[in-house]
């Protein structure tokens, strides 16, 4: 009988080392949750990379203002741990690895670069941890069997860029000939997919070049645009090169001789070039941080509420890729929470068991591909004269916008 007691004691006493263990037995909350923020500072992405951060880091903020997450009937704060990513993929994958294994991050929220988002997710593919890639991303990273279980995609994909922008030149412009400038990577390659399939679909003919990502001189394909006199040039540069590509657009006078679609605009683009070179080209944008006017009172009124608080903690008004990088921080956030977990695969099922969350363009849902369906996916935009301009960031006028399953491409041609 001693024996069972002794025995009987000592599986109680390991019990209890079991429940003093985070995780094991009884829930505990951490002291801290870390996040990690990885987006392109340096290099090639460095225009877009630094506001991202600026929108995901607010998102912390916010968080923390109003205690930190609720976690197993504990406040804890959030902690922002920042990369570089140098828009550069073996960085990348490097520095995703140092957030996983060493800095223990809860998830990950970043990439502005198309290639660094595919090379994220194989990455959280075999090491599983919440991936929200603040970027487009190329359209076959949501292929089924290909996504990882815990990557979502805020932007979706760079086909219903060239998609919607090419139906938008077919159905509304009614442009016969296009002339498709791309970068030389997934980015410029996937918006041609879709741009080629609304073509096809509207008998519209296509003549398709490309650039390298690290191009400085364009005076060699604007010639090659202008020699073949396209109704309209479509144009899917990214980081410095969309710069670049707009000055040198101007500066050679294509823009009296065809008219320009830059095919995915951002504020810190069209502030980046002379008025004159963004007067009249015609954009795709996520968001837009001036929506008066537009036909949908609620979400001018959502998208004014964000506005306010970001141009009070940054003084100016928030870039689109600053806006969806809060969102993804946002939804990774809200994930932990719905979850009461920081286990990756309970995350990304609380996410998907209540798939609604709000926007500062109108509520979003995840689809069963891990891309949002937003109210409007994206918002068609032509660019303002320096006389129309109210200030600095009084870039653009909205003048159309594509909605819900719109602006997706098919589940089906994904595999689902």
């Amino acid at each position: 009988m001693r024996r069972k007691w002794m025995i009987l004691a000592t599986c109680l006493a390991a019990f209890s080392l079991l429940l003093a263990v985070p995780g094991i037995g009884t829930a505990a909350a951490p002291d801290k949750i870390k996040i990690g923020l990885m987006f392109g500072l340096t290099g090639p992405a460095s225009p877009i990379g630094p506001v991202q951060m600026k929108g995901a880091q607010m998102a912390i903020d916010e968080v923390n203002a109003a205690g930190g997450v609720m976690l197993n009937g504990k406040k804890v704060p959030v902690v922002a741990v920042v990369k570089d990513d140098e828009t550069k993929g073996d960085v990348a994958v490097r520095r995703f690895k140092e957030l996983r294994n060493e800095d223990k991050v809860v998830g990950i929220v970043g990439s502005t670069f198309a290639g660094i988002a595919k090379a994220l997710n194989n990455q959280v593919m075999n090491m599983p941890i919440p991936y929200i890639s603040a970027c487009v991303a190329p359209m076959d990273m949501f292929e089924k069997g290909k996504l990882a279980p815990t990557t979502f995609g805020i932007h979706g994909t760079a086909y219903s860029i060239g998609y919607s922008g090419a139906a938008y030149i077919a159905t509304k412009l009614k442009l016969k000939k296009v002339y498709f400038l791309a970068p030389a990577y997934s980015f410029g390659r996937d918006q041609y997919m879709g741009a080629k399939a609304a073509f096809d679909k509207y008998g519209v003919t296509v003549i398709y070049d490309e650039a390298p990502v690290k191009t400085a001189d364009y005076t060699p394909y604007i010639q090659k645009i202008a020699q073949a006199k396209p109704d309209i040039c479509m144009m899917a540069q990214w980081g410095t090169g969309a710069i670049q590509v707009l000055k040198q657009a101007h500066e050679l006078g294509l823009n009296k001789s065809t008219k320009i679609w830059f095919n995915w605009m951002t504020n810190v683009f069209g502030s980046g070039v002379p008025a004159e070179a963004l007067e009249g080209v015609y954009s795709l944008m996520s968001w837009y941080w001036n929506l008066e006017g537009f036909a949908d009172p609620a979400v001018v009124a959502e998208g004014k509420a964000f506005v306010d608080k970001y141009t009070k903690v940054y003084g100016e008004p928030p870039d689109p890729y600053a806006g969806m990088a809060y969102v993804g921080c946002k939804e990774l956030i809200r994930g932990i929470t719905q979850a009461q977990s920081t286990d990756p695969m309970k995350i990304a099922a609380a996410i998907m068991a209540k798939p609604t969350f709000p926007t500062m363009k109108g509520p979003g849902t995840w689809r069963i591909d891990h891309q949002p369906v937003f109210k409007y996916g994206a918002f068609v935009v032509v660019g303002k004269s320096a006389a129309e301009r109210k200030g600095k960031w009084d870039l653009v006028k909205v003048i159309g916008a594509y909605t819900g399953d719109d602006y997706l491409p098919s589940l089906k041609t994904e595999g689902y």
